[in-house]
């Protein structure tokens, strides 16, 4: 194995500050995805006292340096209700929402006031396809293709210095509902034609979030923005099903016969849709192989029933049903599916617990403690799917959702925290193997770099094969 990790991120955002920048008025090079906003002394310390991400994390430049091969690009029209609130003045409320999130004034004027979420995935496809493709990084020439299927991922990885980019779509509003609430009916025929029409792109997205974090009108959603308080309302469809147009959409995003399928992700839907689907599946698809996917996600590490099973980690889960329970891990895996691990400590972990389990371990540095909750997460799945006689290395991968606000692990500010998160796990993985914890021979009788690498590439690259059609 090469003494360098590459990685495969299947869930991140280089378009969404960029996108957002395009619609400056006057031409600027942060609406460039190889544009670096490096994180400064200030930016830093923005980071650490507030959350706010006010650099960029995931830009071409810094994936290419870092050794990305593979971005599972996530387009996503923001939804209204980030921007809009009762009470305070709208351009006010368009200057602290760019100030937080970075992604310009007009941007975000322009969202506060358009009607048509299916416009607006149109416009950022079209960004992406007419975006700059090659660039020097550090003296080297490296350039992204964007691919429709496995051949052209493959072929692009036999191209030295060439990332690989796949698209996804976060939230299912993005075919234009949800909008009731301003104004705007909901119509199934004009959601089906609009799925119709993204079916016929030359880059169908790989999957699609059928959640985000405001009601849709398609399926519930599970609360996701606390950290925002009272500035932002969740509560319209919060933990509910999913409804009989949602259902339609399902069915007409898994359907092979208007184009090949656009997979669910799990992500951001409430626990009550996430059953619902499983049972939808069941019910009409019991024959098909369809992948269960969550994106960027962190698991409860206990069961529906709230039971914990022993797995010789940490209990500093974050139990919220945002994140995903054991009968799912069980699910994903016996789909050939993925979960993609977010680099976001807040989604991961009980801030009380950690702080508490951090105070145990005063010289450990910032890797060390990103890569003990990624372990804890890694060997809770391995450990959940070995009790079910199932491989438990295999469907983890890196779900970084950099440039997505996400709150970022220490150490791993952006992707150059990458390759020094997976040096840091190659030793906890090899401790865990070597007390022998897991029964099966498919998962105790693996090299940990082994394990490493098929979480930060190898598990996706399998993915991709398998269902990249």
């Amino acid at each position: 194995m090469d003494n360098r990790f590459c990685y495969a991120d299947v869930h991140c955002h280089p378009n969404l500050k960029t996108f957002g920048h395009s619609f400056d008025k006057q031409r600027s090079s942060r609406s460039c995805m190889w544009q670096p906003v490096p994180p400064s002394l200030y930016r830093r310390m923005v980071q650490r006292y507030t959350g706010i991400t006010k650099f960029s994390q995931t830009d071409f430049s810094t994936m290419a340096h870092a050794g990305a091969r593979v971005a599972l690009v996530s387009l996503y029209p923001f939804e209204k209700g980030f921007f809009t609130h009762k009470k305070i003045w709208p351009p006010l409320a368009a200057y602290l929402a760019d100030w937080g999130i970075e992604i310009g004034y007009q941007r975000v004027r322009y969202l506060q006031q358009h009607n048509n979420y299916f416009t607006d995935l149109l416009a950022e496809y079209e960004f992406v396809q007419r975006s700059v493709r090659e660039k020097a990084v550090h003296g080297t020439g490296h350039r992204w293709q964007l691919t429709g299927n496995w051949a052209d991922v493959a072929g692009a990885l036999q191209q030295p210095n060439t990332i690989a980019v796949v698209l996804t779509i976060e939230g299912a509003h993005v075919f234009n509902s949800g909008l009731q609430e301003y104004g705007v009916p909901i119509s199934e025929p004009e959601i089906l034609a609009n799925i119709a029409v993204v079916k016929k792109w030359a880059h169908v997205p790989l999957f699609i979030g059928l959640a985000h974090n405001f009601n849709n009108d398609l399926c519930g959603h599970a609360r996701s923005l606390q950290r925002l308080g009272k500035l932002v309302d969740q509560q319209l469809n919060l933990d509910k099903g999913i409804s009989p147009i949602g259902q339609k959409v399902i069915h007409a995003l898994l359907d092979t016969g208007n184009g090949r399928p656009i997979y669910i992700d799990l992500k951001h839907m409430s626990l009550a849709a996430r059953l619902e689907y499983y049972a939808l599946l069941q019910q009409h698809y019991a024959g098909r192989p369809i992948p269960l996917v969550a994106s960027h996600a962190s698991v409860t590490g206990r069961q529906l029933d709230g039971e914990k099973k022993a797995n010789g980690g940490a209990d500093i889960f974050n139990e919220s049903d945002l994140n995903f329970f054991d009968e799912e891990i069980v699910l994903i895996a016996q789909s050939d599916g993925l979960i993609g691990l977010q680099m976001d400590l807040a989604v991961h972990t009980d801030r009380q617990k950690i702080k508490q389990y951090w105070q145990q371990q005063p010289h450990a540095t910032a890797i060390q403690k990103s890569a003990q909750i990624i372990w804890n997460q890694l060997q809770h799945v391995a450990a959940t799917c070995d009790r079910m006689g199932l491989p438990g290395w295999d469907c983890c991968a890196v779900g970084s959702d950099f440039d997505g606000s996400i709150y970022p692990l220490p150490g791993v500010l952006t992707a150059a925290g990458l390759e020094p998160l997976a040096k840091a796990l190659v030793p906890l993985a090899d401790k865990f193997l070597k007390r022998r914890h897991l029964h099966l021979a498919v998962n105790q009788q693996v090299d940990a770099e082994e394990v490493i690498d098929r979480f930060m590439y190898g598990n996706t690259i399998r993915f991709l094969q398998a269902f990249y059609h």
